[in-house]
C-alpha cells in the first residue's frame, strides 16, 4: 500500500499552556481519560511528550500522592522495550508527566489497518512485550491495562507504554467505587473480574490476549460488550487454532483461569528466546532475528523538527482547557461498556483507513489524532535490533552526530544489482533494479537481458540513472530513464568501477585505467570533447563521490601505502589532495552527506571483515557507525541525511540494512534476505 502524508501536531487552543515545567509547549497531541497530552520541548531540544491530569483531578490530594509515587516508580522502570519516563511535577496546580516521544502505530492500528502481524513480526512482538513486562514487574509494579492501544510497533521493536498509572486512579475513592474496575474489556483477567485481586499474573494474561490477537487480528475470546467479555473469559476457552504451536502452548498457558498457574514474564521470555539468559543482550539478539522496521514516509517531530524556540516567561504556566466535545475515556464500568478510547487520543473513531495511521506516543500516552503519520507495510523479518536506552553499544563512538534517533525511514525507492543466479563476484548475472523498502519488497527490473549491470547511480533529480556495464574485463558506462526507457552507452573504460552525478546532473565522474593505475575523469553528457582528467598519481584512485554543492571530488587512493579516502577541488583538479581517513586496514566506497559536512565510507577491519565508518569531511571526528562480524560495504545517504543504507553479508549473498546516522540504533534490514540484492543507491 502506498504511504500518505502525516498531519503535523495540531495546533494549540486558546488557555493551552506555552510552557509546563521547564518544557515548551508547541503542539498539541491528543486527549485522554487523565489529561491532555502536549508536544514539548525539553530544555536539550529534544521532542518530548507531556501529560497533564484533568483539572478536576487537581485538588484530589490522595490521586496526586498515588501518582507522584506511581511515577516515580515508573522512573526506575528499564527503558528497555519500555517508553521511558523521563519526568514529573505540577504546573498550575496541575500535575504532569514528561515521556520521551515513541514513533510508531499502536498494535491496534496496525491491525486495523494491515491485519495480523506477520510470522517474524509475532515473535518479536512476543518477545518484546513479555521484555517490558520483566522490567515492570521487576520495578514492583504491575501494568493492569495492557490492551492493543498500549503497545506501540516502534523502529526499535514493541514498546510497553502506561505502566504505572492505572494504580494512581485505582486508589482514589472518588474514581473507584464499587463495582468499577481498571481495566479495558477483553483485556482483564478472571481474577480482576471476580474480586479485584491484582497481581503480576493479570498482566501475563492480557500478554496472552495480546499475543493471539496479534497473531489473528481478533481477540481470543471474541467480541461483545462487557458482560459477554467477562463470562468468556470467566468459563470459554481461548480460539488459538491460529497461533504456531510453540507460541500457542505458551500463550495457553498465561490464559489459564488460575492466576497460580500462568508463567511469570521471566519464564515466558526464558521460553521465547531460549538459554538461561533474559536479560537486554539476549532479547536484543532474538529481536535482531525476528523484529522488522516499519518503513515511513515521514514521522513525529524530532528535536530538529520542532518549531525555532519561543522567548517565554519562564514562570507563566497556563492550566489547559478541556474541549467539551472531545469525550473522555474512564476506567471500565462493570456492569456496561466502557469503550476503549480510539488511538488518536480524541475520543472519535479515526477517519483514515486504508493506509496504516501510526502516532508518535509515549508512556502513559494515547497516540494522538494530531500525530498520526502514515506508514507502509514494515519489513517481514531479519535482523533487528533495539533503538532503545542502553542499548546502542554498537556506537559508542557516535556521539555528536546530528538527526537525533534517526527520525523514521524515508520511503524513497532504492537502487539496487539484482542477482539473477549466484556465482557473484566471479560470476555477474547482476541487473538494474528499483523497489521500494517494505514486506513485499519485490524488486522490479528496468532492463531486460541476460548482460551484467552493476553499481546504479540515481540523478540529482532522479529522473535518470548512471551504471556500469560489465564487458568481460573492462567495461561500458550507461545512463537511461528511471523507469528504464532510453538506455544507452556514453563511455568505453577499462576494468571497471562506479560512476558518480554532478549536482547538476550534466556530468559523470568514474574511474578509467591509465596504464597499471586507475585514475579519476570527469566526462560531460552530450559533449564530443574529450573527459577532463581529475587525477594523475602513481598509484590508485576509485569510487568517486561528488559533493552536493559540486565543488568537491571524495575517494580513495593507495597513494601512502594503504587505500584511504581523499578530496580534491573539481575547479582545480591539480591542487594537492585533503587526506580524510587514516584507517590501519584501508577505507574505500565515501560518499558525501546531503549538507558535505559528513562523509560515510568502509573501513576494513581484518580479512573479510569490513565496517561503515563516518567522518567529517575535514578528516575530525572519524568513528564507527556499525560493528559486525559480517562484511559491510557500499553505504549511501537517504535524501534527508538522516539514514545510511549499505550491504552486510558475504558477496554472494548480500542484504541491504539500514543504520541510523546519528549512531542511536542498530543496523536493521531493510530489503528480504532473498533474492540476493549488493550497490544500493538511496539517493545522489
Amino acid at each position: 500500500m502506498e504511504p500518505q502524508a502525516r498531519a503535523a501536531a495540531a495546533p494549540l487552543r486558546s488557555g493551552d499552556p506555552a510552557r509546563v515545567g521547564p518544557y515548551e509547549i508547541v503542539g498539541r497531541l491528543g486527549e485522554g481519560g487523565m489529561g491532555v497530552v502536549y508536544l514539548g520541548r525539553a530544555p536539550d531540544g529534544r521532542a518530548v511528550a507531556v501529560k497533564v491530569v484533568r483539572a478536576e483531578l487537581a485538588g484530589d490530594e490522595a490521586f496526586l500522592a498515588r501518582f507522584r509515587d506511581e511515577v516515580g516508580n515508573a522512573r526506575r522502570v528499564a527503558s528497555f522495550c519500555t517508553a521511558q519516563v523521563l519526568d514529573q511535577g505540577e504546573s498550575a496546580g496541575r500535575a504532569y508527566m514528561v515521556t520521551e516521544y515513541i514513533e510508531g502505530p499502536s498494535l491496534a492500528e496496525y491491525v486495523r489497518s494491515d491485519g495480523a502481524l506477520s510470522a517474524g513480526m509475532l515473535h518479536g512482538f512476543a518477545v518484546g512485550v513479555a521484555a517490558a513486562l520483566v522490567a515492570i514487574h521487576a520495578a514492583g509494579l504491575v501494568h493492569r491495562d495492557l490492551k492493543p492501544r498500549n503497545v506501540l510497533l516502534s523502529m526499535s521493536g514493541p514498546r510497553v507504554i502506561d505502566f504505572g498509572i492505572a494504580r494512581a486512579l485505582d486508589v482514589t475513592s472518588q474514581h473507584t467505587r464499587t463495582g468499577q474496575l481498571i481495566g479495558s474489556p477483553g483485556w482483564i483477567a478472571p481474577e480482576q473480574i471476580q474480586s479485584g485481586q491484582i497481581t503480576t499474573a493479570v498482566d501475563i494474561f492480557a500478554w496472552g490476549c495480546l499475543t493471539a490477537y496479534a497473531a489473528t487480528g481478533r481477540h481470543p475470546f471474541g467480541e461483545g460488550d462487557f458482560p459477554v467479555m467477562a463470562a468468556r473469559v470467566l468459563h470459554a476457552e481461548p480460539d488459538l487454532r491460529s497461533l504456531p504451536p510453540a507460541l500457542g502452548d505458551l500463550v495457553l498457558a498465561a490464559l489459564n483461569k488460575d492466576q497460580r498457574l500462568r508463567p511469570t514474564a521471566q519464564s515466558l521470555l526464558l521460553s521465547l528466546i531460549g538459554g538461561h539468559q533474559t536479560g537486554d543482550a539476549a532479547v536484543q539478539s532474538s529481536l535482531n532475528r525476528t523484529w522488522p522496521i516499519p518503513v515511513v514516509t515521514a514521522g513525529p517531530p524530532t528535536a530538529r523538527d520542532l518549531p525555532p524556540a519561543r522567548d517565554l516567561p519562564p514562570a507563566r504556566d497556563v492550566p489547559a482547557a478541556r474541549d467539551p466535545a472531545e469525550a473522555r475515556t474512564e476506567p471500565v464500568a462493570a456492569p456496561g461498556r466502557a469503550a476503549e478510547p480510539p488511538a488518536n487520543g480524541s475520543g472519535r473513531p479515526s477517519r483514515r483507513s486504508g493506509s496504516l495511521v501510526a502516532a508518535g506516543v509515549a508512556a502513559a500516552v494515547i497516540a494522538a489524532a494530531g500525530g498520526a503519520y502514515a506508514i507502509k507495510t514494515a519489513l517481514d523479518g531479519g535482523g533487528a535490533a533495539a533503538r532503545t536506552s542502553g542499548t546502542t553499544g554498537t556506537t559508542k563512538e557516535a556521539q555528536g552526530a546530528t538527526a537525533p534517533g534517526g527520525g523514521v525511514l524515508p520511503a524513497e525507492p532504492l537502487l539496487v544489482r539484482l542477482d539473477r543466479a549466484s556465482g557473484w563476484p566471479k560470476q555477474c548475472h547482476g541487473s538494474i533494479a528499483v523497489l521500494s523498502p517494505g514486506a513485499n519488497a519485490t524488486p522490479r527490473r528496468l532492463l531486460p537481458g541476460s548482460q551484467c549491470d552493476e553499481l546504479p547511480r540515481w540523478s540529482p533529480d532522479r529522473r535518470g540513472i548512471a551504471f556500469t556495464r560489465v564487458t568481460g574485463a573492462d567495461s561500458e558506462l550507461w545512463v537511461m530513464n528511471a523507469d528504464g526507457s532510453s538506455a544507452h552507452r556514453v563511455a568505453s573504460v577499462k576494468g571497471r568501477g562506479r560512476v558518480a552525478w554532478s549536482p547538476d546532473g550534466k556530468r559523470l565522474a568514474y574511474v578509467d585505467s591509465v596504464g597499471r593505475n586507475r585514475e579519476i575523469f570527469v566526462l560531460t553528457l552530450g559533449s564530443a570533447g574529450p573527459p577532463q582528467r581529475m587525477t594523475d598519481s602513481p598509484a590508485t584512485e576509485d569510487d568517486p563521490s561528488w559533493s552536493h554543492d559540486g565543488t568537491r571530488l571524495a575517494f580513495w587512493s593507495d597513494r601512502s601505502g594503504s587505500r584511504q579516502v581523499y578530496t580534491l577541488s573539481v575547479a582545480a583538479p591539480g591542487s594537492p589532495w585533503a587526506r580524510v581517513t587514516d584507517a590501519p586496514h584501508g577505507a574505500v566506497d565515501p560518499e558525501w552527506s546531503p549538507d558535505d559536512r559528513r562523509i560515510v565510507y568502509t573501513r576494513h577491519v581484518s580479512g573479510d571483515n569490513s565496517d561503515i565508518w563516518l567522518v567529517d569531511a575535514d578528516g575530525g571526528h572519524d568513528h564507527r557507525l556499525t560493528d559486525d562480524p559480517a562484511r559491510e560495504m557500499d553505504p549511501g545517504w537517504s535524501h534527508n541525511g538522516r539514514w545510511i543504507c549499505f550491504v552486510r553479508g558475504p558477496l554472494s549473498t548480500p542484504r541491504v540494512y539500514a543504520v541510523p546516522a546519528d549512531g542511536s540504533a542498530r543496523a536493521r534490514p531493510l530489503t528480504p534476505a532473498t533474492p540476493a540484492l549488493g550497490h544500493p543507491n538511496w539517493s545522489f
